[in-house]
């Protein structure tokens, strides 16, 4: 019989591809003049779950402009950041359906407190985000039935080829560089019930897990939380590896599971470290990356340029969450207080 959420996982690479042959970068080409010339004093860009994490590469891009770029939750710009946002403000606003309580509330908002240029990234191109937008980019991921798989996807894609737009990147080259994940993510999902297989020693060994990464990896250790909750109902924590010493390193002992994300260069041997040292107390690790960490237990990830990490990282956390669901007798991903659209705030 089959599994909507499933069916939404196996479909992500083809979902990237209509990604990256729809994304069309003409409307931000006189926004990035716009930028060059100081037309702006700051980006905010702001979204909620999926659309939050999945824009989280993006906003580290960003921060190269040379202007303030922040990135906020939705609610928390609503309530509390909206001082933040002038008639200099470049504001994203990033929400698959276009429809969220938050959002429809922030766009009335706007109604009397404008921003200078309003961009909407969603994958519904006649949702009230849209018909507010100024510019819509639209993220081409088709109909999802039920936890963001094909849209989060799609959302990484096409703000990091904004970002790289606004910056005067060569859009060439990053196209380039993500198709190379849409081929690695192709070719792992067509191993999908062998990745299932290889996930289903570990169910019985877990009952709390945290998803730990740092820099553009940060998005996967918090969307893979937020996965495993939705599409599996089971207990998972997302955080910055550093922030993970600030205390939570306490918790750890035998029975705590720790996904640890190698990602960049940047940070990969500081987080090869940190997971030695949980594995010492007792905690059971375990290392996604493309290479190997040396006394780490690993899960081999398929090998992409850093870039498109974020795109593969996310994989073995669905598959997880299938296998979570299935341990705990639940069909993978069906909602059961909440519907695609959250409606209220």
């Amino acid at each position: 019989m089959p599994v909507p959420y499933i069916d939404d996982i196996l479909a992500q690479a083809e979902s990237l591809r209509d990604a990256l042959e729809g994304f069309d970068p003409q409307s931000l080409e006189v926004v990035a003049r716009f930028v060059k010339a100081g037309n702006y004093d700051r980006v905010i860009l702001t979204g909620m779950g999926a659309s939050y994490y999945g824009a989280y590469p993006a906003w580290l891009k960003l921060c190269g402009l040379g202007l303030p770029v922040a990135l906020w939750d939705t609610a928390e710009l609503l309530h509390y950041g909206l001082p933040q946002v002038s008639s200099r403000t470049l504001l994203w606003v990033i929400s698959q359906s276009g429809e969220s309580a938050e959002v429809h509330r922030l766009l009335e908002r706007l109604a009397t407190h404008r921003a200078g240029l309003l961009i909407g990234v969603t994958n519904h191109p006649s949702s009230t985000l849209a018909r507010a937008a100024d510019i819509i980019l639209p993220l081409h991921a088709g109909t999802e039935h039920t936890v963001s798989t094909r849209t989060y996807i799609n959302t990484l894609a096409v703000t990091l080829l904004a970002a790289a737009a606004l910056l005067g990147e060569s859009l060439s080259a990053w196209k380039e560089i993500l198709w190379q994940g849409q081929a690695a993510m192709e070719a792992y999902l067509k191993a999908w019930p062998q990745h299932l297989a290889g996930l289903r020693d570990q169910v019985g060994r877990l009952n709390r897990l945290f998803l730990l990464g740092r820099g553009p990896s940060l998005a996967s250790a918090q969307e893979g939380a937020l996965v495993l909750k939705e599409a599996a109902k089971f207990p998972a924590e997302g955080m910055g590896a550093a922030q993970f010493r600030h205390g939570p390193l306490e918790i750890v002992e035998p029975g705590i599971g720790v996904w640890l994300f190698g990602g960049s260069q940047v940070t990969y041997a500081l987080n090869r470290a940190l997971g030695l040292e949980i594995q010492d107390y007792g905690g059971q690790v375990t290392w996604l990356s493309p290479t190997p960490a040396e006394g780490l237990p690993w899960l081999p990830l398929p090998a992409v340029p850093e870039a498109a990490l974020p795109l593969v990282e996310i994989l073995p956390v669905q598959a997880l969450s299938v296998v979570l669901a299935e341990a705990g007798a639940r069909e993978p991903g069906q909602f059961r207080y909440i519907g695609k659209i959250t409606a209220r705030e």
